[in-house]
């Protein structure tokens, strides 16, 4: 899935940057405002036809305390969620405790109670490197063929976030799982670059850019529990499921609407920035293989 990919590279791009950002010899801000626009937009131009992305202004956010607006939209039923993003600092401090000086309010507060209103998911996505994760982290085996995708977009839900109020990624991660979790609760590999050796002769090539599923069982995985929080794209287009109750979840069967998409609503709402994600037409195959791409570009912008 050309969807899952991408969420897997740019996560994986986001924790390499970071780590680079923080050397002592470059020492570059890489802020939340550039890693999540940066982001959102290869997102949209990697997948013009499935994803629509607006901007509202900047200082949208400091009434609602959002940083976007994100629904992804399925054949059965369409998810909400209200992002705010925070970066892991340098020194490993996770900032989540601000007061926004308009209202006087916390941010996640404002957050929390603008989601509850409009029938959202509040969620926080997380940006680090991977010095800066404990539970999300690589494995060191790297089975010969294959080296792993970082996690450097982790999302967890604001009212965990609220009840714990962590002052460290440490004392969250255990219940933040990573972006590409939307698309499949699975851990993947991209293929590298090897070497085969062939009648004395050494030949290098770079295969096809894409990912493969690691050939063991997952060892760091979530919380069964927080596996049900976050619906990936086949079960939004699973008639036979059902998800009564769920946070986010509006059926399209049922007399719950989903917010108004419309640019006069959103910035009533103060709403800063929207991706909207149609992925009605992807198949709906638990045991769909995964295909990778014979040659494709390399995708990262930077």
């Amino acid at each position: 899935m050309a969807l899952l990919n991408s969420l897997l590279e740019l996560a994986h791009a986001t924790s390499e940057n970071l780590a680079f950002a923080h050397r002592k010899d470059v020492d570059v801000s890489y802020g939340e405002e550039t890693i999540t626009e940066t982001n959102l937009l290869e997102l949209r131009r990697r997948h013009p036809d499935m994803i629509t992305l607006k901007t509202f202004g900047k200082k949208l956010e400091a009434k609602n305390g959002a940083d976007w607006e994100w629904h992804i939209i399925g054949r059965a039923r369409s998810f909400g969620m209200r992002v705010q993003a925070k970066r892991l600092q340098q020194d490993d401090v996770l900032k989540i405790r601000h007061i926004v000086k308009s209202s006087g309010e916390e941010q996640i507060d404002l957050l929390t109670k603008d989601a509850e209103i409009h029938g959202l998911m509040p969620v926080y996505c997380f940006y680090s490197s991977e010095l800066q994760r404990q539970k999300w982290k690589v494995s060191s085996d790297h089975h010969g063929l294959t080296s792993p995708f970082e996690f450097g977009c982790l999302l967890a839900n604001a009212d965990r976030v609220k009840a714990k109020k962590p002052t460290s990624l440490a004392a969250i991660e255990a219940d933040c799982v990573p972006w590409h979790y939307l698309a499949d609760r699975r851990r993947f590999r991209r293929l590298a670059r090897i070497g085969i050796v062939e009648d004395g002769t050494t030949t290098q090539f770079l295969s096809a850019e894409g990912i493969l599923q690691l050939p063991v069982a997952e060892t760091a995985g979530p919380d069964p529990a927080l596996g049900d929080i976050f619906p990936t794209i086949d079960e939004l287009n699973n008639f036979d499921i059902e998800m009564p109750g769920r946070t986010g979840i509006f059926e399209h069967r049922s007399d719950v609407i989903r917010p108004e998409m419309s640019e006069e609503i959103f910035h009533k709402r103060r709403i800063s920035r929207l991706i909207e994600i149609d992925v009605r037409g992807l198949p709906f195959d638990e045991d769909e293989p995964v295909v990778l791409p014979e040659a494709p570009p390399d995708p990262r912008p930077w």
